[in-house]
C-alpha cells in the first residue's frame, strides 16, 4: 500500500455509503489517477462500474468499461464473479440480451463451485428475463 492510499479509497468509499454518488464517482477516478496499481485499483474500478449504474443519468458504456477493466486487469480478484454479473445487467441495460446472457452464463459456469452470491443473482436473473 503506497502512503495515503487507503485514506484516499477510505474517503471514496466513505461517499459510496453516505450515497454522495456523483461525488463518490470524481473520487474514485481521482483515487485510480493517484494510485493506478495501488492495492484498492481492483476495488475503485468496480466501485466505479457500480457507481455508473446508480448515477442520473446512469452511464452504461462507461460502467462496461470499468468492470472490463477489473476482469481484465485483475481475473482473480475477488469481485470477479460479481464484475461478470454486473456486465450481464449492463449488456441486458443496452439492448443486447445474447451478449447479456453470455455473461451471465460464465458466472453460473465459472463460480457455481463457489459460494459467491452472483451466481444466484445470475440465475435468478435469467429466470426473470430470458
Amino acid at each position: 500500500e503506497q502512503p495515503g492510499e487507503g485514506e484516499a479509497y477510505r474517503a471514496a468509499y466513505a461517499l459510496v455509503r453516505g450515497q454522495q454518488f456523483d461525488q463518490a464517482v470524481t473520487a474514485f477516478r481521482q483515487f485510480l489517477q493517484e494510485y493506478p496499481a495501488g492495492r484498492y485499483a481492483s476495488n475503485a474500478h468496480y466501485w466505479l462500474g457500480e457507481l455508473y449504474l446508480v448515477i442520473e443519468p446512469p452511464d452504461l458504456e462507461s460502467s462496461r468499461q470499468s468492470f472490463m477493466l477489473l476482469l481484465s486487469q485483475y481475473p482473480d480478484n475477488s469481485k470477479a464473479p460479481d464484475a461478470l454479473y454486473k456486465l450481464g445487467k449492463v449488456q441486458f441495460m443496452k439492448g443486447n440480451p445474447e451478449k447479456a446472457r453470455e455473461y451471465l452464463d460464465m458466472v453460473i459456469n465459472n463460480y457455481s463451485s463457489t459460494n459467491s452470491s452472483a451466481v444466484a443473482l445470475a440465475r435468478d436473473f435469467i429466470a426473470e428475463n430470458y
